[in-house]
């Protein structure tokens, strides 16, 4: 079905190009070929074909500058094909679009990712937070509380965190990975005991059948080896090493922390925000620099 409805886009592109010169000889209103661009660079994003997806929303912009979703979905394109700077620029200039824009929070928001991704802490928060000033979003909070993580502003990833799990219940998907964090944050400003209340009280709001429990068991019993043989595929291997290596830190244990952090960097998976912990972790003890991140694939 899927293929039927992109063949059925990209046929529709080429009748409305081919509409245009014709109307315009009757006299009628042309097509508008901004559209149709547009419409087949969606087609193409959803083949997955993100690189002629940014040339047909490419042709979009060359017509008309101002379309805002244009700019979003090259700049969503972009992330996906790793050119995080280029998403960057896009998003800028739709959010620079004057005039009501119910979705300019979109952009903020994967302006935020981009610049995370490029290890531009300052300029991420700041999004992040932008987008919590045009709407309630849990997202943009949960995504803050991470970029907090990452600066060493350990209590004011904590709040964050802290807020999220109040305000949606526990009951998001992500709810146990907050806890964590939130955990993580307070034993990194020296405050353990708040950090096993904090533990407490969520704790029994989070499903122990499924992965991160084997974490939360962790940061209860400091049973380092069960969290490992726990953790099978790559993506739990990394997170699983990377919440370690930031809980040694916190117990001044940094010799073994750092040696757990650097497997995360040379065997992790990059798509995490665990890796990004690992990195930035190491980056503050001037262990790691921008070059020794794998890239994402």
């Amino acid at each position: 079905m899927r293929e039927f409805t992109n063949l059925l886009a990209v046929l529709t592109f080429a009748c409305l190009l081919a509409a245009a010169p014709l109307a315009r000889a009757q006299g009628a209103r042309p097509a508008d070929p901004a559209s149709a661009w547009y419409e087949r660079g969606l087609a193409q994003r959803d083949q997955k074909n993100c690189r002629a997806a940014v040339a047909d929303f490419g042709r979009t912009i060359e017509l008309q500058p101002d379309h805002f979703q244009a700019l979003y979905q090259r700049g969503n394109c972009l992330q996906v094909l790793g050119d995080y700077a280029g998403a960057v620029a896009d998003y800028s200039r739709a959010v620079a679009l004057p005039g009501r824009i119910d979705a300019r929070f979109r952009a903020y928001f994967a302006r935020a990712d981009a610049h995370r991704r490029l290890g531009e802490l300052e300029p991420a928060y700041a999004d992040y937070t932008q987008v919590m000033a045009l709407r309630v979003d849990t997202a943009a909070l949960r995504s803050r509380a991470w970029v907090s993580f990452y600066r060493g502003r350990w209590y004011e990833a904590y709040q964050d965190v802290a807020k999220y799990v109040h305000d949606t219940e526990a009951k998001e998907p992500d709810a146990a990975y907050a806890v964590i964090l939130g955990t993580l944050a307070l034993r990194r400003a020296g405050n353990p005991a708040e950090a096993a209340k904090f533990l407490q009280s969520w704790r029994p709001r989070l499903d122990p059948a499924r992965w991160p429990a084997p974490v939360i068991a962790y940061l209860e019993s400091g049973d380092e080896p069960a969290l490992h043989a726990a953790a099978r595929p790559p993506g739990q291997r990394t997170e699983a090493r990377a919440y370690v290596g930031a809980d040694l830190l916190a117990q001044g244990r940094q010799a073994q922390a750092v040696e757990t952090l650097r497997q995360v960097l040379r065997d992790g998976e990059p798509a995490y925000l665990e890796y990004d912990l690992a990195y930035h972790e190491l980056r503050r003890l001037g262990l790691a620099q921008p070059g020794d991140r794998r890239r994402r694939r």
